[in-house]
């Protein structure tokens, strides 16, 4: 029988300690949105007050409209009512917010003093961790992880504090599957260090989902949602002070990673 150790190391990432009370007093994101609701919190964490509205308007994106059965998680209720003023659409196609538009949108409400650099990486589970490690060995970069994924390759948010410890402690387990199967934005939130295994906290959009938006995902998983396999593709946008942009840039080139932007597919709407 392997002995079932309950002493783990919890951590956040340094730039999560702002962003955290944020995110838990914004709530649920609007229907759809979940890419400027990444922005809107980060930029509020530094001190710009922003809504979620007008990063998505600057950012361009096109709000998809319908039955929200078709795009809500299980038991969360719509919220579609609260950006009325953007463009809609009906067809899935022609939806959402690009990469490119959160960029300039943070950009441009942050006048320049903060930016996300966009990853691109042929995604393993060591190459989110370096991600990981890097964030934790720069803490003045008070850099956070903005994943854009496709969910069908998570595990579900809802997994037992029994099949994490045996996990942590080296046991094969069977979680559940996804809540949902979607391209969406999410933030690497911190870690949890076992004896022999260990798992990544990630930070959601629906209080709903795990502990109030925070969930244990491995990061096999997080790598197999961030590389999509439905045609689209899928990356990381690391957010940071433009103070340390150039060093930044220069660390994740030198591990490796691609710095560009991706397609996933949704049009560049932004207004330049």
């Amino acid at each position: 029988m392997i002995r079932q150790d309950t002493h783990f190391l919890i951590q956040l990432l340094p730039g999560m300690l702002r962003l955290a009370p944020v995110h838990q007093q914004a709530g649920q994101q609007p229907d759809n949105l979940c890419g400027p609701y990444w922005a809107a919190m980060l930029l509020r964490s530094r001190g710009f007050a922003v809504s979620v509205e007008q990063v998505a308007e600057r950012a361009g994106s096109v709000v998809l409209v319908g039955d929200p059965e078709l795009w809500l998680p299980s038991g969360a209720t719509s919220r579609q009512e609260d950006c009325a003023s953007l463009p809609t659409t009906h067809s899935l196609a022609d939806a959402g917010t690009s990469v490119q538009g959160l960029m300039a949108a943070i950009e441009q409400f942050s006048a320049s003093a903060y930016c996300c650099i966009p990853l691109m990486a042929d995604w393993t589970a060591d190459r989110v961790w370096q991600i990981i490690r890097l964030c934790q060995a720069h803490p003045d970069w008070e850099a956070v992880p903005l994943c854009n994924l496709k969910t069908g390759q998570l595990w579900g948010s809802r997994l037992g504090v029994s099949e994490a410890i045996s996990y942590l402690n080296g046991q094969l387990i069977q979680p559940t599957a996804a809540d949902w199967d979607v391209g969406h934005f999410l933030v690497l939130a911190g870690m949890v260090r076992g004896q022999i295994n260990s798992l990544i906290w990630v930070c959601d959009t629906y209080p709903l989902f795990g502990w109030q938006g925070y969930h244990l995902q491995s990061a096999v998983a997080i790598a197999d949602a961030l590389n999509r396999s439905d045609g689209y593709e899928g990356g990381i946008l690391l957010f940071t002070a433009a103070y340390f942009q150039a060093a930044v840039e220069q660390s994740v080139a030198a591990i490796g990673f691609q710095i560009a932007g991706w397609n996933n597919g949704s049009r560049d709407f932004s207004r330049r």
